[in-house]
């Protein structure tokens, strides 16, 4: 039987990078509660466990305690990112990573990008998702263990991680990455397909389209008043529809927002 600990980060009286009405340690909950629910649905040969069940805080030597004590398998620890970047990013320790946590890391990181590459052109942070760093509970853990970046709350990344079906993707891309690095068997021949795209699929894509200028508002409905972030110069979204919005037009993206079409703020380009 494996034993898979699930680290969701901060907690309680640390709220972890917060941004665009959002907080991480609410965000890295909700990750986490779909990837156990996923697991338990689609497969068997394991029991799960969680640093913490509701708003608390344990401690970041708390945490690696807590999974060394119960004999983890693995090692899962979910964040979300600051700093005004983009994209995704997952981490193994500098010095001690294991092959082992390696391959964990390669298992996470292909099921996690290929889930958020339905709902745009999500890419690895700074061109590279596999990386290397000295962070407690990685230091501190004795299994197989990662820390995940599911993007950036203060930037236009947000826009992805204020739509619920995302975040469930995600949550469930890390129970396949999980499964997989484990192998653990499924409850039928095929575990169930994750959740399928909200909005229009990807397939119904008619273009994508390109920021020109810095702090170009997005919304998140038809609206002009409806505004929920700001997205950069240089930001790609996929295009699944223009809309007549009073006397102008709006882009409808993949990812259930929405973004001015007026070609002084955007570029077009057809699928």
């Amino acid at each position: 039987m494996k034993r898979i600990f699930w680290d969701k980060g901060h907690g309680g009286k640390d709220a972890g990078a917060v941004g665009n009405g959002l907080q991480e340690k609410q965000l890295t909950h909700k990750i986490v509660e779909y990837a156990m629910d996923f697991l338990s649905s689609n497969y068997t040969g394991f029991i799960q466990k969680t640093s913490r069940t509701g708003d608390t805080y344990p401690s970041l030597t708390e945490r690696a305690r807590m999974a060394n004590e119960w004999n983890a398998d693995v090692f899962v620890s979910v964040h979300i990112n600051a700093g005004g970047g983009s994209g995704y990013e997952s981490y193994v320790h500098t010095t001690k990573a294991s092959k082992s946590s390696i391959s964990l890391q390669n298992y996470l990181n292909n099921a996690i990008l290929s889930a958020m590459h339905n709902f745009g052109n999500i890419k690895a942070h700074g061109g590279s998702m596999s990386r290397k760093a000295n962070y407690s509970v990685l230091r501190n853990t004795n299994a197989p263990a990662v820390l995940t970046e599911n993007l950036y709350i203060d930037s236009s990344d947000s826009m992805y991680l204020k739509n619920e079906q995302f975040l469930k993707a995600v949550g469930q891309a890390h129970a396949i990455g999980v499964a997989k690095f484990l192998g653990l068997p499924s409850k039928s021949a095929t575990p169930k397909t994750p959740i399928p795209v909200q909005s229009p699929a990807k397939s119904e894509a008619i273009g994508t389209v390109k920021v020109l200028v810095d702090d170009l508002w997005y919304y998140n409905k038809p609206d002009w008043n409806a505004k929920v972030g700001k997205a950069k110069k240089g930001d790609v979204f996929t295009v699944v529809n223009k809309i007549k919005v009073n006397t102008a037009y709006m882009y409808q993206l993949i990812s259930g927002t929405y973004i001015t079409a007026a070609t002084k703020y955007v570029e077009f380009t057809k699928k």
